[in-house]
């Protein structure tokens, strides 16, 4: 069964799969197995990975676009991974949170898209707060297709 939960103050949407949840409160879900409290940084021993993945848009003119690094305004630790989407391929780089608030994530050279869309996920499981994903974009000044 998949749950889908909006949080109705800052409209994010979470989906939970896996689950035969008949009922659930903030701290506790039930099933025809029993009751679970529902709280902690893992799931019985493995880590809480989450992830958020903005839309795809066209980050300027229309013209291909040359990604140089993506900015990410956020507080947490360690490792975290960034993913590029386009239209054809999908790209992950790993970085590092920065405690200053700050942080960088280098990309690749290759990718040449017109719509792009970011993701971020916290592949140690740590908790974190994300303000802004800026990604510095180029383009091109002559090629379009």
């Amino acid at each position: 069964m998949t749950a889908i939960v909006v949080n109705t103050m800052n409209g994010a949407v979470t989906e939970y799969t896996g689950f035969d949840f008949h009922a659930i409160t903030p701290t506790h879900a039930g099933s025809v197995l029993g009751l679970y409290l529902l709280g902690g940084n893992t799931d019985i021993t493995a880590t809480i990975v989450a992830s958020a993945v903005t839309g795809k848009t066209l980050w300027g003119a229309a013209a291909k676009k040359f990604l140089d690094c993506v900015y990410f305004s956020i507080k947490g630790n360690g490792i975290n991974r960034l993913s590029v989407i386009g239209e054809s391929a999908t790209y992950t780089y790993d970085f590092e949170v920065l405690p200053a608030g700050e942080s960088r994530a280098i990309t690749g050279r290759g990718i040449r898209e017109n719509y792009l869309a970011f993701g971020y996920s916290n592949t140690n499981g740590a908790a974190f707060e994300i303000d802004r994903i800026e990604p510095n974009v180029a383009q091109s000044k002559t090629r379009r297709i």
